[in-house]
Formats: C-alpha cells, structure tokens, sequence
C-alpha cells in the first residue's frame, strides 16, 4: 500500500518540480524585461532619438487657445475664490494629461488690494482754492470691449501702496530713477520734499520708484502710462488695435523685495513667526497710484516751471511737459490731492506642482513654471504661459503612454501670487530649498510667453545657452522666410542684442522680474527666462506690451492683433518641451561648463575696464586676485571637458559623479551672507539691480558698495568694497574647485 501511494504521488512531484522552474525561468524573464525597461539596478538604457520629433508633433495650439479661452474667462487676482478654482483645475488638467502626481501647496501671504468701501475708492484729485473737486481720476477702466464682463476685475491700485490722504503741488519725475531726483535737485533746484510726484512708467520697477520718493521726501507719488512708453504713434489703440487707450492703467506692486513680506527666509506655513506689519520695512512709506494718461493729461497740462530736456519729453498730445512745482498763471493755487484706502490683508497663494517620475534618476529635477495669477484678465501676462505649459504635459503624457518616460523627473510650476512680488515660488523655494539644492538640475521659467512676433528674447544662466541654441535650431519659425527656417535663424538675424563672435545670439542675464529669481538667488539653480518680443530696435521705447497689467490684457488682444492662429505659442512651447527632454532624457546634462567659464572671463574684463572698475584701482584695489580666480575656472572648465569627453556613459557612478559637478557649478556661486543689506539676494556673478529689480548687475554686490562712492559719507565705505570683492573672489575660485576632479 505504502508502494502504490508513493507511485501515484510520483507524478504531482514531477508536476511541482516542473512549476517551479517554469516559475523561476518566469521571473527571471520579468525581472530581465522590467530592468531592461526601467534602465536596471545600474540605469542603463538606450536613448530613444525618435522621441524630440514626435514629442514636438504632439503639441497641438488648438489646444494652447482653448486653454488661454478658459484662464483668461474672469479676473484672476491671487488671493481670490477664482485664483483657488483655476488652480484646481491646473492640477486636474496636469492629472488627466498624464502627470504621475499633481498637488496644491497653501501658503498663508500678506496681500494688498483696494477698499471696496463706497466712498473709499482710491482716487487723484485736481483741487480748487476752495478745496472742491475740479477733476478726478477714473476710479474704473472704462469697459472698450462689451463682449467681455468687467464687473470681477479690480479697481486700478498699486499693492502695498502705503494708504492716506496727503495734498500738495505736483512736481514730474520723468521714470522717478535716482538720477532723475538727482536732476531734479542739482540741475534745477527743485527740492521734492512734501510734494506731490507724479512720473511715468518704465525704465525701472515700480517699487523702486515708490521706495525713491519716499527716500526724497515726497508726500506721494502718481504713476502713469505716457503714450511714448506705451503706444506707437500712429498705430490704432485697443479695441481697435494692441496699443494702450488714454483710460489704460497699470496695476502692480510696490514691494522692494520678492517673498511674502512678513516671513524673510522662511516659507509662509501657518506655523511661520511673521514680522508685525508695522515693522515692516520692505513697503512704501508714501501713498502710490496708477493712472492712464487721459488723467495724467489733466494734470501735466497746468504744470509750472521750466521746460523738460527733451529726453524727459512723453508724448501726451497738446501739452508742454514741465518740471514744475506746482501749476501756472491762474492754476497757481491749485493742488492736487490723493485719497488712497489700499490696505493689506491675509490670503491664501496656492501653487500646482506636476510631476512625471524619472525612470533611472528620479532624485533630480528639472523644472518648468509659470504663474498663474494676474492682475486682470492676463491673456499675455501670464495666462499664455500656463496655457502652452498645461499643453505641454499633454504631449509629455502621450510620450508616456507610448511606453516611454524621461530619465529623471519632470515638475512643472504653476506659482500662485507671482504678481504681488515672486511670492509663490519663493516660499515653494524656501520651503524645499534643502532638497532643490540636492535635486534641481534647472528652471526654465516662461511667464510671458509673447508680447510680440519679432524674435525670441532670452536670459539664462551661461551654462544653458548651447542647449538653448540647439533647441532653437529644432524648432520650426513661426513665420518662416527664406533662409529663416527655425526659431533659431530668425533669432540670428534679429537679435536684439546682436551676435557673439561664434553668429551664435548673444543671450541676456537674469535679472528678478519674475520667478526664475528665487532659484538662482536662493539656491544657486541655473535657470532660462523667455519670451516672443516685439522688435526693440524700431521701438525701443516699448518696454514690454502696452496693455500690460490692464483691464485690456483680454483674449481677445491676443487671439485678434498679438497671435490669431497661436503659432507663437506654439513654437514656445515646442522650444520648452525640447529643453525640458534634453534635460530630462540625456544620459549627460547637457550643461556647458567651458562656456560658463569663458563667459566668467568676459565679465571680469569688462569690470576691470569699466568705471568701477576703474575707480577701484584708481583707490589702490588691486583686481588681480579676481583675474587669478576667473583664470583658475576657465583651466578647471578647460579640463574638465576633457573628461567628460572621455565619460563612459555606461558607467553610471561615472555620469552621475560628472552630471553632479555640472549641475551644481551654479551653487558655488551663492554667498550665503548675501549682498550688502539684501541677505536672500545670493548669487554673486548675477542679481537684480538694487536701483532696478527688473535688471541685472554683474557683481552686484560691488556694485552696490561702490554706487555714488565719492558722495557716500560711510567711514567704512571701501571696506564694504574690499568685503565685496573678496566675496566674488572666493565663490570664482569656489566654482573652479567644483569642476576638479575627485581625489
């Protein structure tokens, strides 16, 4: 019995064995397959040379204008119930297009709006003797357009305006800059103290501008938009063309730092200590307000006193543009008043972060963003923007479900609050400053994505700028032309700031106008800025566009005079999804060091031959131990190439040690104490002006010590300047020891 039962198990044993080993082979199949897939336990792959193409294919501008249709529907000022929904429905859109994940971060802001109280309505006055009312500034945009629904968008204001009723005589300030104070006082005498300002806008940011009077000792200061700044003689005006009406005012904000205000250094969490408002010292101490120039007119048309140079000239017709103060003739006793009930106030900013997951190197990003938040209706600034990247994850997504997926992690940034001062993206680089500082690769940051159809404008750190032109190169021209076939080509022969000695465009620095600045200067990230301009060398007055920050900024300005069939928006959201798939998908970064290096060189020459420069030596400063250190970079660069010229790419250790050394070389050059009285302005080669947020200095830090030097009655003013220049010095020398090969 015991024989007979061993016969029948006999083959159920062979059966299991047989399992087994079909099961052990099974495995060893999927295991194979899914590493082969994922790039294996030692992230080896082959690139797939036919994704570029067909990623660029997918992108649909159909899709870019139906987006822009929905984001530009109603006024979406940060802080507000419509600010919350469309960001939700970033994130579902972000979600359905094939993101592996899509969050809202909160963060708890110090915002600014205009009272809603009747009767508190920000205003300017034109007083009588008597004190009635003889004109007044529109306390609403008049509506030039009845197809669109005006009745949600904000009253003309300049946040964190600081509020009060103040009166006084009026006295103009060409772009209110340092120098025009400057001209004002030493050229004709005209001391500012407790008048009234009334100057235009352009040239510099307008928080400069508020911070400058006050500094001057102005009551308050009238902001206006002059028709030379903001309209091309001739051309038609909005509705019936894309240049600014008399009635068009621009809002903006005041603040002279990027951040939520109360919370310097630190995310805006609800846990967060914040800084009481009154001791704030990072808002205007004088009341500020927007004006379109219909108003303005009524003012500068009683102005007393000399006539302006003729660089001081706007282009307000039938009026002779004076200094003042005060009015002329008859309108002598005249004054002008504003009424300003501005107050700050709580919000909630909410950012969407997408992300795709990295196959083999999830633990690095690169980044995209854009800000969703806009002053009006924002169809240029900066909805199509968010329009073209939410058409972006699509294409990525449809990538994905064709079986392929980036090399390393894709995010893409809707900030929240961009307009009250970069808020929702510092406090997102605050909050993760420790991981970005591992983890980010780059930033490419699209905000205005076109004001125009000219060319292409870009700023980047240097280290981007060879990827750049190679994507440019793949990208079809919008309006092709004869030899101008790509973006790239036409970039060539329109750049607006000429070519370098290689034909290849010379490419802007980075400035702070918007939130590429948080990753540079807090973190040390490289990073691109871009956008379509108009062309700046027949109009080079025309800062930016002229609806910008209006009630005009509509669907409609763009779909009929800026991009009817959206192929500017297409071609910048081709150029950023290359960039974003060569970052993300190329075994080696496609990060230019040598040329970093090389650019190093140009601004240490350019210093040493310039008036700075210059002064500094004439004190008795010697600038060789900064040419030593951009010298020691360009050999380390130099050698450097010569490895990763030899990198085995199937070496993982070996690509991601060299990839590492790229993709941190920026952040040797953040100080972290700072630039002098600006501790989370960091990097020291690129930073905003501190006389201009808009712009970029070069050695700022140097610069700033060595502004108007011979006047500056600091005991201890050249050693601010030696303190400086040793700081530069050292993060030089500190960039070219990150290139050395490990011991």
């Amino acid at each position: 019995m015991g024989t007979a039962a061993a016969t029948k198990k006999r083959p159920f044993i062979l059966l299991g064995i047989l399992c087994l080993i079909i099961g052990f082979v099974i495995g060893i199949l999927i295991g194979f397959l899914s590493s082969s897939r994922r790039g294996g336990s030692n992230g080896k792959r082959a690139e797939d040379d036919t994704i570029s193409e067909k990623l660029l294919a997918a992108i649909d501008k159909e899709e870019i204008r139906e987006n822009l249709r929905y984001l530009t529907s109603k006024p979406h000022v940060a802080g507000t119930p419509i600010s919350k929904e469309q960001a939700e429905w970033v994130r579902d859109r972000f979600l359905e297009n094939g993101c592996d994940d899509a969050e809202i971060v909160q963060y708890k802001l110090l915002l600014s709006y205009p009272s809603k109280e009747a009767g508190k309505e920000n205003r300017v006055q034109l007083l009588a003797t008597d004190g009635s009312v003889l004109h007044e500034s529109q306390l609403v945009e008049a509506n030039l357009d009845p197809e669109v629904d005006v009745s949600e968008m904000l009253p003309p204001f300049s946040a964190y305006s600081a509020a009060g009723e103040v009166e006084g005589d009026l006295v103009y300030a060409n772009y209110a800059r340092i120098e025009d104070f400057e001209h004002l006082k030493n050229n004709h005498s005209i001391d500012v103290r407790d008048k009234i300002i009334i100057a235009r806008f352009g040239a510099i940011y307008r928080g400069d501008k508020a911070k400058n009077a006050g500094l001057y000792g102005a009551k308050g200061i009238i902001l206006y938009s002059d028709p030379y700044d903001f309209a091309i003689e001739g051309e038609a005006v909005y509705p019936d063309g894309p240049h600014l009406p008399g009635t068009g005012t621009q809002r903006g904000s005041t603040m002279f730092k990027f951040g939520d205000p109360q919370t310097p250094g630190y995310p805006a969490l609800e846990t967060a200590y914040r800084i009481p408002e009154e001791n704030l010292t990072v808002l205007p101490i004088v009341p500020v307000h927007p004006i379109g120039y219909d108003d303005a007119k009524e003012f500068l048309k009683l102005m007393a006193g000399e006539e302006v140079e003729s660089k001081w000239r706007g282009r307000i017709e039938n009026i002779t543009y004076r200094y003042g103060p005060g009015f002329a003739g008859a309108d002598a006793n005249k004054r002008v008043a504003m009424r300003i009930y501005t107050h700050n106030q709580e919000a909630y900013g909410w950012n969407v972060i997408g992300t795709i997951r990295g196959e083999i190197e999830p633990d690095r990003y690169v980044m995209m963003g854009n800000h969703r938040d806009a002053w009006g209706f924002g169809a240029v600034d900066a909805s199509g923007g968010t329009a073209a990247m939410v058409e972006i994850t699509r294409a990525f997504g449809k990538m994905m479900k064709r079986g392929w997926r980036p090399r390393r992690t894709l995010k893409f940034c809707s900030w929240g609050a961009e307009e009250f001062g970069l808020i929702g993206s510092n406090e997102w680089v605050e909050e993760f400053s420790k991981n970005l500082n591992e983890r980010a690769v780059a930033y490419f940051n699209m905000d205005i994505i076109q004001m125009g159809t000219h060319v292409v404008a870009i700023s980047d750190t240097p280290n981007l700028s060879n990827a750049v032109y190679a994507a440019a190169r793949k990208v079809k021209d919008p309006s092709p032309s004869g030899n101008r076939q790509t973006v790239y080509d036409t970039w060539v022969e329109r750049s607006h700031k000429g070519t370098n000695d290689d034909g290849t465009p010379v490419i802007g620095t980075l400035g702070s106008g918007s939130d590429y600045a948080p990753f540079v200067q807090l973190v040390g990230v490289s990073a691109l800025d871009f956008s379509y301009r108009h062309d700046k060398k027949a109009h080079p007055n025309i800062a930016l566009y002229p609806a910008y920050h209006s009630v005009y900024d509509t669907f409609r300005l763009v779909e009929k005079f800026y991009d009817p069939e959206f192929k500017y928006h297409l071609a910048g959201a081709q150029l950023f999804a290359e960039l974003l798939r060569d970052f993300s998908d190329s075994a080696m970064l496609p990060m230019d060091c040598p040329y970093y290096a090389e650019s190093v060189q140009g601004y240490v020459k350019s210093f040493k031959e310039g008036d700075i420069g210059a002064r500094m030596i004439q004190e008795g400063l010697s600038l060789d131990g900064m040419q030593e250190a951009a010298d020691k970079l360009t050999q380390a660069a130099k050698e450097f190439k010569q490895r990763l010229g030899a990198v085995d790419t199937k070496n993982t250790l070996q690509v991601r040690q060299i990839n590492d050394q790229m993709m941190k070389l920026d952040r040797a050059f953040i100080d972290p104490l700072g630039l002098p009285g600006r501790p989370f302005v960091r990097h020291v080669l690129f930073a905003p002006s501190s006389k201009n947020a808009y712009a970029s200095d070069k050695f700022a830090g140097i610069a700033d010590a060595m502004f108007d030097i011979d006047n500056n009655l600091d005991a201890n003013k050249w050693e601010t300047v030696k303190q400086q220049l040793a700081a530069v010095t050292f993060a030089i020398q500190s960039a070219a020891s990150t290139l050395v090969a490990p011991a």
